[in-house]
């Protein structure tokens, strides 16, 4: 190669360099802007640290407060993990939600990637808080002692079953995983059977 060619690729590479270097400084200023100029409460989380406290019906909190002590202990106790609280989705929404990470284990699962099937069971498990509640999607004549009983069972086979699932992917035990992921996707089934939450707002939920 002569001095001539020498010099010309020497400056075509720095030219390349220097992009390069003024393109990994844009992309970080734009790293740094928020999507949209959205402040989210939590980067991490997309969601509210505390739940945002609405109004509800009166007909509503006359239920609720029928609720004994004891069984309302109960079921904060069960729920106690969800950290994370939407201002602005609905149960269906929320359920839809479930429905895409409980499809992103099973295809993590079929491929056996472990840490994907984890990942996703694990943020399925502890998904975020619909808008006001979940019971405030609950139709008035099933917020009883009766008909809310069943939830602490169905809650550890689909939310319990969802952890061990996570363990068995994490240790490569696909057998198993699989197995358990049919027990969570019953508990599913089970609850949809007891529960239905509409397609839109809560009718509870004043404002």
């Amino acid at each position: 190669m002569s001095m001539k060619q020498s010099f010309v690729a020497a400056v075509a590479a720095i030219a390349v360099l220097g992009a390069t270097a003024v393109g990994s400084v844009f992309a970080a200023e734009e790293a740094k802007a928020p999507a949209n100029g959205h402040k989210y409460p939590s980067i991490e989380k997309t969601s509210a640290d505390a739940p945002k406290q609405f109004k509800m019906s009166k007909e509503f909190m006359g239920q609720v407060q029928k609720l004994p002590p004891e069984f309302v202990q109960q079921f904060k106790k069960m729920t106690a993990k969800h950290t994370r609280y939407s201002e602005e989705a609905t149960a269906r929404q929320v359920m839809m939600e479930l429905l895409s990470d409980v499809q992103c284990v099973t295809a993590g699962l079929m491929v056996e990637n472990g840490e994907m099937a984890a990942d996703c069971a694990i943020r399925a498990s502890r998904h975020r808080w619909p808008k006001g509640h979940l019971l405030a999607y609950v139709k008035l004549d099933q917020i009883n002692v009766d008909s809310l009983s069943a939830l602490p069972k169905v809650n550890e086979t689909v939310e319990g079953g969802l952890e061990r699932t996570a363990e068995f992917a994490i240790k490569k035990d696909f057998v198993s995983a699989g197995a358990e992921m049919g027990k969570v996707l019953s508990g599913c089934s089970t609850c949809h059977s007891l529960f239905r939450f509409g397609k839109g707002e809560s009718p509870h939920i004043v404002e």
